[in-house]
């Protein structure tokens, strides 16, 4: 079986969900205060990676999206002399659309 390779995100997000559960009541009665500060400081940390590394994403998401209003200009203007322009242009609208809808989610988080 193939071994998956996660991403430094997906690591960020199973740490900082681990790190959570460290400082739980349950667990926090056996940790010193030392252990409880090392912990929030690598929840910290990994919490500004999570951030960063989603708004930098949001950034490159939102030139895709505006590379798609260029492309999909072209093709309006163009579906008049070449009804492929005018078949690439209906079925692009829609992928648009979900990646704004996506980045409009994910934008809504930070």
């Amino acid at each position: 079986m193939r071994e998956q390779k996660r991403s430094p995100q997906t690591l960020a997000l199973a740490q900082l969900c681990d790190l959570v559960h460290r400082l739980m009541p349950e667990h926090s009665r056996k940790r010193t205060v030392r252990t409880s500060a090392a912990t929030l400081r690598q929840l910290e940390t990994t919490g500004t990676l999570i951030y960063t590394t989603t708004e930098d994403a949001c950034a490159r998401l939102l030139n895709v999206s505006t590379g798609l209003v260029g492309i999909l200009q072209l093709l309006d203007l163009w579906s008049d002399r070449a009804w492929e322009c005018r078949c690439l242009h209906c079925l692009l609208v829609p992928l648009k659309l979900e990646l704004d809808g996506a980045l409009n989610d994910v934008q809504g988080m930070l």
